[in-house]
């Protein structure tokens, strides 16, 4: 099986993967991932989740969501599928966020039950006042839709006002601005949305010259997703250690974020990884 025929399930993929460990800068940044990826997964040993605290519990569940969308990211990372790893990340980012809003704002949690509410309401609308979508679904289904319709209405009507939406924006002014503007944005902007910056990086120039597609693993700014990847996890756990009190644990994140900005955060000039992927189209 070749790269040719079956892409990134190749097997050969896996000189791919080893040969970016041979480039020193590389190298680096993946150790330092898997060393604090360990000191992150540490936290979750014989720790205890708070039922009876909803807030904690929230926590808890967007602290292991934080991880597995790191692991992720860093694996992508490896393959060369680098704008996938973005897009994991940017959702990964809005995780944080969270995290940082569930640590300093005792109402947050009925924020994100609001939002919750209000999402289910539309998409129940939306089918029901839709004749197409409405057809495809069973009597059950509708009949399920239809309460969950007046059940969010009728506890908005408790609230007496309308119930809100999360605007990630502002509860990221509130709580932790610079992970919004330096990651968040960046993200979105060129990783998870359709524009420009996600189209050019499927295409291949010389100079200014289109001269083909990527279709295979890529490197560029490989350094700068693993970076990402990295702040986006440090800003997660720091919420998370300190709602539990994990003794010890903010000297350690300190060691790491000191050891983060001693890393090499620019692009190793003319890396060279081995196999030959990239097939241009023209």
């Amino acid at each position: 099986m070749t790269f040719a025929q079956d892409g990134f399930l190749s097997p050969s993929m896996e000189s791919f993967r080893a040969s970016l460990r041979k480039v020193a800068t590389y190298d680096q940044w993946f150790q330092f991932a898997a060393d604090l990826n360990t000191f992150s997964l540490e936290l979750l040993w014989n720790h205890d989740v708070p039922a009876h605290d909803n807030q904690k519990v929230a926590s808890c569940a967007l602290f292991v969501r934080a991880q597995h969308s790191f692991q992720a990211a860093v694996l992508l990372a490896k393959s060369g599928m680098l704008s996938d790893s973005r897009a994991v990340l940017r959702s990964a980012v809005e995780g944080a966020i969270a995290l940082h809003g569930l640590e300093s704002d005792n109402t947050f949690i009925e924020q994100l039950v609001e939002g919750h509410m209000v999402y289910q309401r539309k998409i129940a609308r939306l089918v029901l006042n839709n004749p197409d979508y409405k057809a495809s679904h069973s009597a059950e289904q509708i009949r399920q839709m239809q309460e969950t319709i007046a059940d969010v209405d009728a506890f908005e009507q408790g609230k007496h006002r309308n119930l809100r939406e999360i605007n990630w924006d502002q509860v990221a002014a509130k709580h932790c601005k610079d992970l919004y503007n330096l990651l968040y944005r960046l993200l979105s902007s060129d990783g998870t949305h359709t524009n420009l910056n996600a189209i050019q990086r499927f295409l291949s120039f010389e100079g200014e010259e289109l001269v083909g597609l990527k279709v295979g693993p890529d490197i560029t700014d490989l350094v700068d997703v693993l970076s990402m990847a990295c702040l986006m996890l440090m800003w997660a756990v720091g919420p998370f250690i300190r709602v539990f009190a994990k003794q010890g644990a903010e000297a350690k994140l300190q060691k790491y974020m000191r050891r983060f900005t001693e890393l090499p955060h620019s692009e190793p000039p003319d890396a060279r990884v081995e196999g030959n992927f990239e097939s241009f189209i023209c």
